[in-house]
């Protein structure tokens, strides 16, 4: 047998409390009865109390909570086979790691950067996905996969949360490597959906160029990239470790919202470009076009299921209930007369 809640255990604990209440109770009752009169007058006087079936109700009392705790902790016994399919769509997630990601642009208050809203909004998609694998890639400079495909969405989670500006040795922002290692990244995964979609979230500062072939690469694969351009055209000032701001040959360095690359690739796959505003990154959109997406098998295997078995208890629960209920606290009486 095995328990699937187990924490629901911890309400065992107050079965002592209702045992010490209901000891408490009786005790407080046999004191009344023998300040009114001793033992054997009590008894002459309520023949029909009983101390015996009030101690056997809260017996069946404390059994039926402990019955009721059981089966809130969903035991299981007893396995059979069951064939599980996985349906889904593949996703990779390319998040833009480079230093002008820390500019505080997206955020109304200015409490937070382009970077810490992306990661917020990437980890409200996975907690509304369903089935589908997730992956995601870290780029720069340069591009490496930070977590691979994966319907493990709280892996997912703890990977997202390494990614931090500059985590890519390489500085600048270069889509070509990025769109490379998605690429390869899909091309690697076993078992792969029919459905591919790619999420970059950058500012668009590319300073490399040369991303069109493996843009052709990926739409020949029938991948559709998304993009959300994510800061202002206005420009900002990006933050140092030391709470300066960064320069570069003794200028200040500004950082701008560069739309053209990210509306081309998007367009070139079938995909769309949303422009994020402050506190809003448009991945409502994108989720809804997600779920709107054909979702094919891509896992099949054939799982040991455990049989629920709460059910017994919660029936052992209500007899005990019941049975409680029912008892009499006081017993019957048979009134004879003598006759004279």
């Amino acid at each position: 047998m095995r328990f699937e809640a187990q924490e629901y255990f911890y309400w065992l604990l107050i079965i002592p409390l209702v045992i010490a209440g209901g000891m408490v109770v009786l005790f407080r009752r046999n004191r009344v009865s023998r300040r009114i009169a001793d033992s054997k007058l009590f008894l002459r006087l309520a023949p029909e109390a009983s101390l015996e079936r009030e101690i056997l109700r809260l017996v069946l009392l404390v059994f039926a909570l402990v019955a009721l705790v059981v089966a809130l902790a969903r035991p299981q016994f007893g396995t059979h086979s069951k064939l599980v399919k996985r349906r889904g769509v593949d996703i990779v997630v390319a998040l833009d790691v480079s230093k002008s990601m820390l500019a505080r642009d997206v955020s109304q208050n200015r409490s937070g950067n382009r970077l810490k809203r992306a990661k917020m909004e990437i980890s409200g998609l996975t907690d509304r996905l369903m089935g589908d694998r997730l992956g995601l890639v870290a780029f720069s400079g340069a591009a490496f996969i930070q977590c691979p495909l994966t319907s493990d969405y709280a892996a997912t989670k703890l990977f997202l949360r390494a990614m931090k500006a500059g985590s890519v040795p390489v500085g600048g922002t270069n889509f070509g490597e990025a769109l490379r290692v998605t690429r390869e990244m899909f091309e690697n995964s076993k078992g792969g959906s029919r459905s591919k979609v790619m999420v970059i979230i950058s500012d668009g500062e590319d300073h490399e160029g040369g991303y069109e072939e493996e843009v052709e690469k990926l739409r020949d694969k029938g991948v559709v990239i998304h993009c959300v351009g994510i800061g202002t055209q206005i420009g900002e000032l990006i933050p140092d470790e030391d709470g300066r701001y960064m320069r570069r040959d003794g200028k200040t360095i500004m950082t701008q919202l560069r739309e053209n690359t990210l509306r081309a690739i998007a367009e070139a796959t079938g995909g769309v470009y949303l422009h994020s505003a402050a506190g809003d990154l448009g991945f409502e959109a994108i989720y809804d076009m997600l779920s709107r997406m054909h979702k094919s098998d891509y896992e099949s295997r054939i799982e040991s299921v455990y049989e629920e078995k709460f059910q017994l208890f919660v029936f052992v629960c209500f007899i005990l209930m019941v049975a409680a209920t029912i008892i009499p606290v006081r017993r019957e009486v048979s009134n004879k007369r003598g006759s004279s």
